[in-house]
């Protein structure tokens, strides 16, 4: 969507497809119709899964009105995720990305409340339900725990007052114990009251609330040991480099042919302009493969790129468990992924050198995305 890639996980085809089938049942209950039972549960999946893009993208949109990269949007079972740099911007940007979410959503409730005053029966009783359940989920969405998007605005607000990102991601984490342990209590009793469905999610929730917020000193200590280093520190030499003049075809042979997953730089007049990879190359050098790279390369907003003085706590944030390259005003100067980022944790924080066992607890997992970041993108092993 405008240049920003959408993933689905598998474990959203999942749940709408079991939305649309409870939807179905219900229906068939007091329609005799099921043709139309089953266009009616297809229309209010398309409104209800379609709701939660949009609120997704509005986190987008607003990213990019402040200049920020959005690399991606995700769909998994219980909503989604934006790929963004938020605190790149201070407390103020990361307070605006995250309110944008559930305003929209409550702005879409007001729409579908509107709609459903100007229809009447069936329509009108789905478009009501629409507007209850997008309440729901704004009101939910903006609990003041983490990583709900609440989280998120409470962490910048007390970053704004304190002017100490440490202090906000406790008082954030904090939260996400008190806002987990009252939702789990909901769920206990959704399950006296013969709701399983509601009481598995809930049940779910809250456990993810309570554990990223009871890791939150864990992370915050870790992060005080990464922020001693730059990505120059951990970053390797960067990989080989693709002329965007050169033709689709000669680079397949030189470069991308046996290197599957794989992404390559594009460099024009020395300047990184995005990658090449030969699943992005196929899509237009299937048809012309004479056509310059330039043609198939993935736009450098689709990939976390870097700058040398960035500090690792930041930079581990934004990979995400993915590779990025560094670049100084637009010249590859290296390339860095959690790995880089684990040596120079072993070399530098534990002491010992690549590849050194040593006795006692193992290091953190670098490919461990750092609290209320997105999850694993579905593209990605």
């Amino acid at each position: 969507m405008r240049g920003i890639p959408l993933y689905v996980s598998t474990s959203w085809f999942v749940i709408a497809g079991l939305y649309v089938w409870l939807r179905y049942e219900g229906l068939t209950a007091i329609l005799v119709d099921p043709a139309e039972a089953a266009t009616i549960a297809v229309l209010t999946a398309v409104l209800f899964f379609g709701s939660v893009l949009v609120h997704e993208a509005a986190h987008a949109i607003m990213a990019r009105s402040l200049d920020l990269p959005v690399s991606g949007i995700t769909l998994v079972f219980w909503g989604g995720a934006t790929e963004t740099k938020a605190s790149a911007k201070g407390p103020l940007g990361e307070f605006l990305v995250a309110f944008v979410g559930p305003a929209t959503t409550l702005a879409l409730a007001g729409v579908f409340w509107f709609a459903e005053t100007l229809t009447n029966g069936l329509v009108a009783e789905t478009l009501g339900w629409l507007a209850y359940i997008s309440v729901l989920f704004a009101g939910f969405n903006a609990l003041p725990g983490f990583p709900l998007d609440g989280g998120r605005m409470l962490l910048a607000a007390v970053w704004g007052l304190t002017g100490n990102r440490r202090t906000a991601m406790r008082a954030a984490g904090y939260g996400g114990i008190v806002i987990g342990a009252v939702i789990a209590a909901v769920a206990v009793w959704r399950l006296t009251s013969d709701d399983l469905g509601m009481a598995l999610f809930l049940g779910y929730v809250a456990m993810i609330l309570i554990a990223t917020g009871r890791s939150m000193d864990q992370r915050i200590a870790f992060r005080d040991q990464l922020v001693k280093g730059t990505v120059a520190d951990a970053m390797r030499p960067p990989p080989p480099t693709v002329p965007a003049g050169m033709s689709l075809m000669q680079a397949l042979d030189e470069y991308l042919r046996g290197a599957d997953g794989q992404g390559f730089p594009v460099v024009d007049a020395g300047r990184v302009i995005g990658t090449i990879s030969i699943e992005s190359a196929r899509k237009v050098g299937g048809r012309d493969p004479m056509r310059p790279v330039r043609d198939g390369v993935r736009p450098l907003t689709q990939m976390p790129v870097l700058a040398p003085d960035e500090t690792l706590d930041d930079a581990l944030e934004w990979l995400g468990g993915r590779e990025g390259l560094v670049l100084r005003d637009d010249v590859l100067v290296g390339a860095i992924g959690p790995d880089d980022v684990e040596r120079w944790y072993r070399r530098v924080i534990e002491g010992r050198a690549d590849g050194a066992v040593a006795s006692g607890p193992p290091p953190p997992r670098m490919v461990t995305p750092a609290p209320g970041s997105v999850p694993p993108r579905p593209d990605l092993p």
